[in-house]
């Protein structure tokens, strides 16, 4: 278990800092989101893409980006696949927004926020990710609290 800290959790400005990596096979739309991205260059620091699953790990790595956005042309096999081996890296700070192209729900596990392909913009991709980011720190500060309140009961009772 990491030593968690109420520290590393900040408040969610407006001028967060967003680094994205885009992930899919399909250049024509990853493009199209691509350019989306690039509209708002003053909310987004740092746009990578990446085509194939080893890609994506070396540059989440490298990069350390804090949002990833994963295309589901991947195919479920390979989309859950992905979604696993990425939330395995214990990456705290790190949300998953799904692009999807229907409404199901074959993938749920390990992503923060959907967003639909044929609503795409600049703002609601902009404000996906926000979202992504909140939930994904939500979800890190309830660990320590269930964490410290799990210590704090083992005390009472020991």
């Amino acid at each position: 278990m990491k030593n968690l800290s109420l520290n590393y959790i900040k408040p969610n400005h407006s001028q967060e800092s967003i680094s994205v990596l885009l992930v899919g096979n399909n250049p024509i739309e990853m493009s199209r989101v691509y350019e989306s991205l690039t509209t708002l260059k003053e909310k987004i620091f740092k746009i990578d893409t990446s085509f194939s699953d080893d890609d994506t790990m070396k540059k989440i790595a490298s990069s350390n980006p804090n949002c990833i956005i994963i295309d589901d042309n991947l195919g479920i096999a390979s989309l859950k696949h992905l979604i696993e081996k990425i939330n395995l890296l214990g990456k705290e700070a790190l949300s998953i927004t799904l692009l999807k192209t229907k409404n199901s729900q074959e993938v749920l596990y390990g992503v923060q926020e959907y967003l639909m392909k044929e609503s795409l913009t600049p703002d609601r991709i902009y404000f996906s990710l926000v979202n992504a980011l909140r939930f994904r720190k939500t979800q890190k500060y309830l660990k320590i609290k269930y964490y410290a309140g799990k210590k704090r009961l083992k005390r009472m009772f020991i």
